[in-house]
């Protein structure tokens, strides 16, 4: 009986001992799998390079790793490492990079399987439960994880674009975006290039491109965190339409809109909706670098039966103060850098113009710069720049939709783009002010990659 107890100790023991090793080894390959998985996620942003990068960086990582208790280095294979557009995989399952790139658009997750390294990553070898039986000489064990994109920094309010073209020339040669022109402030709850009746929209925050989400103009109180943040939970607008609600609820947003000038209410808090570093207001009061006090906020609409469009988008029969503020936040560009620099603007910006140019730019009208500041006066009142993409500042980025738009009350959109607008002064429970400064990628408005198993 002595005899035969020893043996059982032993292979008693040896579960312990042996188990342990195995758990051991489980840990350290999924800390490799994690790494890879999360920097390659980081790098996936809409385009095949991304891809490219998301290989390498995860080749980085894990090769940075090791197991056995640091004494063997992880030797990497790209077949561990594959991609997806959701995070079970998506539609098209887990694909390689090469399959990938045809749908990078839409790929942002990252899958790390270390069963498809070399065998020695996960064969254990065992030292004393295998006298139970022969068979448990050797254990494999592997490690899995996904990563992907958790949020897109994207606020849930979309409008039409003004029109079809990505960029056109005005005959001054000034850039024109999707029919918007720098350095002009729109009412964002009063524009439709298509008719008179103002045209908004609430983007569903949670229901990813391609997927019929639900109504939310009876859930505002789960909708609110994401006007407070500027974010939507979503990792892209593209690869799909999206689900929009027609008439996006001003009042009571407006309130948390407000955040951005550091006055909170509901959800919104500091730590989640931080103020502008400039919460100065340009109104009427505040633009003594226009000679001719503006009429009002925004460019003038035009009168009907033209469009709900403004004297910005037909200038013909603008005056010198039917323009709003100009340039508060951004200078007009110019479409020849726009060209040159093949559609891509640089850190530093597009050429703009000088506030000498305003005859030109504003004709007929010619409203005059006065004593107009070296930067611009947003910065000049303490604004910071390059405007920090992850933060939840002053410009809205706003999602610009193919119009007109389905007539049912929540119905699909396809997004065109992303546009930058300036909130010149606080929204108030019917309007939105804010100044065009430019277009924005999703490459730069990806929220944190995470791992989700």
């Amino acid at each position: 009986m002595a005899a035969f107890l020893i043996i059982v100790m032993i292979g008693m023991f040896g579960m312990a001992i042996d188990l342990s090793r195995n758990y051991n080894r489980k840990v350290e390959l999924q800390s490799t799998a994690d790494a890879a998985a999360l920097i390659a996620a980081s790098a996936l942003n809409g385009t095949p390079e991304g891809i490219d990068k998301a290989v390498d960086e995860a080749k980085r990582a894990a090769e940075a790793n090791t197991f056995s208790y640091g004494t063997t280095a992880v030797s990497w294979s790209g077949d561990a490492l594959t991609f997806g557009t959701s995070a079970d995989g998506g539609p098209g399952g887990w694909v390689n990079a090469a399959t990938a790139k045809a749908s990078a658009t839409t790929t942002f997750f990252a899958r790390v399987d270390t069963s498809l390294l070399a065998a020695n990553h996960g064969n254990v070898r065992n030292f004393l439960i295998a006298i139970l039986s022969p068979a448990l000489a050797e254990t494999k064990v592997a490690a899995s994880a996904v990563a992907g994109r958790d949020s897109l920094n994207v606020l849930p309010l979309a409008i039409c674009a003004n029109a079809d073209k990505p960029a056109d020339s005005l005959a001054s040669g000034e850039l024109v975006e999707y029919g918007f022109r720098r350095g002009i402030s729109y009412d964002l709850m009063n524009l439709n290039p298509g008719g008179q009746s103002p045209e908004n929209f609430l983007v569903n925050p949670v229901a990813p491109p391609g997927t019929v989400g639900e109504i939310m103009t009876n859930r505002l109180d789960a909708v609110a965190p994401f006007i407070c943040t500027g974010k939507m939970a979503i990792p892209t607008l593209r690869g799909g339409e999206i689900t929009v609600e027609r008439g996006f609820p001003i009042n009571p947003f407006y309130m948390y809109l407000n955040s951005r000038f550091g006055t909170y209410a509901g959800p919104c808090d500091s730590s989640t909706a931080p103020a502008d570093s400039a919460v100065k207001s340009f109104d009427l009061a505040n633009v003594p670098w226009m000679k001719d006090k503006p009429d009002g906020l925004a460019a003038k609409p035009l009168t009907s039966p033209e469009p709900l469009l403004t004297v910005a988008e037909k200038p013909a029969g603008a005056t010198k103060t039917a323009y709003g503020p100009l340039w508060s936040y951004a200078k007009a560009a110019k479409y020849s850098s726009y060209v040159a620099k093949g559609g891509k603007e640089p850190p530093e910006g597009y050429d703009t113009f000088k506030p000498t140019d305003w005859g030109t730019l504003y004709n007929p009208g010619k409203p005059d710069a006065l004593a107009y500041p070296g930067t611009t006066p947003y910065l000049t009142n303490g604004g910071t720049t390059p405007y920090k993409p992850y933060r939840n500042t002053r410009v809205l980025r706003v999602p610009l939709l193919h119009c007109p738009v389905s007539t049912e009350s929540k119905t699909a959109a396809s997004v065109v783009g992303i546009a930058k607008f300036f909130m010149t002064v606080p929204a108030t429970s019917s309007a939105l002010y804010a100044e065009f400064a430019g277009m924005d990628t999703e490459a730069t408005l990806s929220g944190n990659a995470r791992l989700y198993r």
